[in-house]
This record gives C-alpha cells, sequence and structure tokens, in this order.
C-alpha cells in the first residue's frame, strides 16, 4: 500500500506541488489525491474536508497521518533523488523554522497561487 498525499486540487501551488511527486515518485508509491474528491472524504474520514484543505496530509501505509511540514519532510524522505531535502528537514529545528514558512504559504496560497477552480472565469467579479 503507498503513502497518500491529500492536496487541495483547486489551489494552483498545490497542484504544482503534486505534479512535482509525480515527476520525482520513481517506484510509484506516493498515490495523489484531491482532498476535495468524494474518494478522500470516503477514505479518510478521520481528516475533515477543513483540516485538509489547511495544510497538505500524508498518510502512510500504517495509517500514520503526516501535516503540514511534517508531511512535506515524509513525502521528501520517500522521493530518492530529493531525499537530502527531507534528511535536512530532520536536523534539530529545522520543523521549527519550516513549519511557520509552510504554514504562513497555507494560509495565503489562493492568493500566492491563485485558485484553479476559477481558470474558467466563473469567480471573476461582475
Amino acid at each position: 500500500m503507498p503513502y497518500t498525499m491529500l492536496y487541495d486540487g483547486n489551489c494552483r501551488i498545490c497542484r504544482q506541488q503534486a505534479d512535482l511527486v509525480a515527476a520525482y515518485d520513481e517506484h510509484r508509491q506516493i498515490e495523489l489525491l484531491d482532498a476535495n474528491s468524494p474518494a478522500a472524504r470516503e477514505r479518510f474520514p478521520q481528516i475533515s474536508h477543513e483540516e485538509a484543505m489547511g495544510q497538505l496530509h500524508v498518510v502512510g501505509p500504517d495509517g500514520t497521518i503526516y501535516r503540514g511540514a511534517e508531511a512535506v519532510r515524509e513525502l521528501l524522505l520517500r522521493l530518492p533523488a530529493l531525499r537530502g531535502l527531507g534528511e535536512l528537514m530532520r536536523l534539530p529545528g529545522a520543523l521549527a523554522v519550516a513549519g511557520p514558512v509552510y504554514e504562513f504559504i497555507a494560509r495565503n496560497r489562493y492568493l500566492l497561487g491563485g485558485n484553479a477552480a476559477c481558470d474558467d472565469g466563473s469567480c471573476r467579479r461582475a
């Protein structure tokens, strides 16, 4: 059973990160799942939609749930070409720095990257 990355499919930054994970996932050990999908809510009822929209979630094969910067670290550790970055995030204090940076980006992701749900112009103000 692979790891599952739950990401916000309406977020352009999140979609780009999912594409990056897919490109580096040589061993196909990370399943990408849009947290907005009914499948995500069905498979992971322990993660509310509100929680999933607040930050990245990675669910390990054993059911362990990683959130935010810890989820990023866990993904990096699974991708051979990026494993070194994941190892850096294991250093003492690394998550103390990465956590607030991640939280800022997550809170402002639509402002920074836009909302992909609006690509069809449906969010445009009249």
